[in-house]
């Protein structure tokens, strides 16, 4: 067999379209699959003119340019094909022949088209689940997790990277999975209450069994945190447990002091433990003001003695006297010792006359105790009780009284030199508290903490490491810049009329207050200085639920 004719042979055996026309775009070669392809009869169809005689070509144009074409899409009408145009040359470069390879592809792109249908539909349905503020999670027929949605993730704190694939029983802290017991009975289970082995939380779930033509194929669980109802019945309590007596653990060894302004902080605040003088710490919210008032406590002569912490943005107005006059007095059971009043600009007019005069003239107004505490108090604030003073929402001689020394704790965009270790002073904490061996931070990661202005200050860059501990893998020994939820700075652009500002702010700060105060609308209308009735017109005018 000749070279030539051993090459027709393969050609024609070529299971793709093969195709050659010549430099007067005439077709001079054409296989029996590239016939069977454009359905024409081969003897017919040699030596005529391909433009005339394929639909949508471009060999007549290649044959011109000289460039090749790969890979291309082509109709033929009801039939898609994907070709390459190769130019064919001699050897002064010349472009004399063009060859065409394809073959018909029009199954596959209907199989493309079916899958991208498939995907829009459930990228569909995932925003659907995603929607709801139920928990959802899907298992196959083994009781592995092959689904969640964003509710899951943020009752259970897990991440659909830590339990796709896993076994359904990686969210619960004791008990079988739901989702294994319905692959085991095949029916539906309701209303079944289980605690969470990440945070504790109690939730009720229902598992539902999924079949597909008779078949199991798997599991839909909905899952409800009743942990809010479990907080309302804590609730009544709640205050009694946060006024509890507690133990200053803090020493100033503890404090981070790599930036100038903290360093002056805890100057300041060193010299003046040793003076048995009271003081206030003043400063936004989480930026450590009671962790400095422990410090202070345990570098005083009142060491040995007691420490205890009133927080007055937990205890209702008319439960101040009880908690500083009454029979369980906090000034009582501080005797010797130190007590940090935190949030005191949330304390009572009332309660402030009487706390004056013990301060001032050493009275101690209560109906249960015939002796004067020795106490030494540390006050603290977010706000400015100047300007408070000013408006007549604090005593102007009580300020006097208890700012004679004053520290101001700065927020951490202020002292960002210390971020790297605070970081993994925390890091440290949290391993204890995961039992995890996490030893730092890469340096991507620390210039992503470094990069942001903390507005929630070290508690909320507590909340953001706990956070990418979460999303670590357990063989993770480093945070990374990926573990690290995405910071974005809050930017508010000014728009509108000053009435449109103005009422924008207002509802702004009434949501804000609402949700601090847990939906309390008694609390909320207090705070704001509103009456109930007030306060309800309100909700209603800005549509606030």
């Amino acid at each position: 067999m000749k070279e030539m004719e051993l090459m027709r042979y393969v050609l024609d055996q070529s299971q793709d379209g093969v195709m050659i026309i010549d430099e007067r775009e005439r077709i001079l070669y054409i296989n029996d699959s590239a016939c069977r392809i454009l359905g024409v009869d081969k003897e017919k169809i040699i030596g005529q003119n391909v433009v005339e005689n394929v639909p949508n070509t471009r060999l007549h144009i290649v044959l011109r340019t000289g460039e090749p074409e790969y890979d291309k899409l082509q109709s033929l009408g009801d039939k898609v094909i994907l070709t390459s145009r190769i130019p064919i040359k001699n050897d002064n470069n010349e472009t004399i022949a063009v060859a065409a390879v394809f073959r018909d592809i029009t199954t596959l792109q209907k199989l493309a088209e079916e899958i991208t249908n498939l995907r829009e539909m459930e990228a569909l349905l995932s925003s659907i689940i995603d929607s709801t503020s139920d928990a959802i999670s899907v298992a196959d027929q083994e009781g592995r997790v092959t689904m969640v949605n964003r509710a899951y993730t943020k009752i259970t704190g897990l991440t659909p990277r830590e339990v796709i694939g896993k076994p359904a029983t990686i969210d619960l802290a004791e008990g079988e999975s739901l989702h294994i017991q319905c692959a085991k009975e095949k029916k539906p289970i309701y209303n079944v209450k289980k605690r969470l082995a990440t945070n504790k939380k109690e939730i009720v779930a229902s598992v539902t069994p999924l079949f597909v033509k008779n078949e199991f194929k798997g599991s839909v669980a909905v899952i409800h945190d009743i942990s809010e109802i479990q907080r309302l019945i804590n609730e009544l309590e709640a205050t009694k447990r946060m006024l509890k007596k507690e133990s200053a653990t803090h020493t100033f060894d503890d404090l981070v002091v790599k930036s100038e302004i903290m360093k002056d902080v805890v100057a300041q605040a060193s010299k003046i433990a040793s003076v048995d003088v009271n003081l206030l710490l003043i400063g936004e919210f989480g930026v450590g003001k009671e962790v400095l008032a422990q410090a202070i406590h345990n570098a005083s002569a009142r060491k040995e003695g007691p420490y205890l912490k009133l927080n007055f943005s937990l205890i209702p107005r008319e439960r101040q006297e009880e908690y500083l006059f009454g029979e369980n007095s906090y000034l009582v059971q501080a005797n010797k010792g130190t007590l940090f009043l935190e949030n005191i600009d949330l304390m009572d007019i009332e309660m402030q006359r009487k706390l004056l005069a013990f301060l001032k003239d050493n009275v101690f107004d209560t109906n249960y105790y015939d002796f004067i505490p020795d106490v030494r108090f540390i006050f603290s604030t977010t706000e400015d009780l100047k300007v408070l003073s000013s408006l007549g929402k604090f005593s102007k001689e009580l300020l006097y009284k208890i700012s004679v020394v004053n520290i101001e704790v700065p927020p951490l965009r202020e002292r960002k030199e210390d971020i790297p270790e605070l970081a993994l002073q925390l890091l440290h904490s949290l391993n204890r508290k995961y039992g995890r061996i996490v030893y730092g931070f890469t340096e991507d990661a620390l210039n992503k903490l470094m990069n942001y202005s903390w507005p929630g200050n070290i508690r909320e860059l507590e909340n953001v490491i706990d956070r990418a501990m979460l999303a670590m893998d357990n063989s993770d020994s480093l945070v990374t810049s990926t573990h690290i939820p995405d910071l974005v700075e809050k930017v508010e652009e000014v728009t509108g009329t000053l009435k449109e500002m103005t009422e924008d702010f207002e509802k702004k700060v009434i949501m804000e207050v609402l949700e601090a105060s847990h939906g309390n609308k008694t609390e909320v209308a207090r705070k704001l200085g509103l009456t109930v009735r007030n306060l309800y017109y309100k909700l209603d005018r800005y549509g606030i639920k």
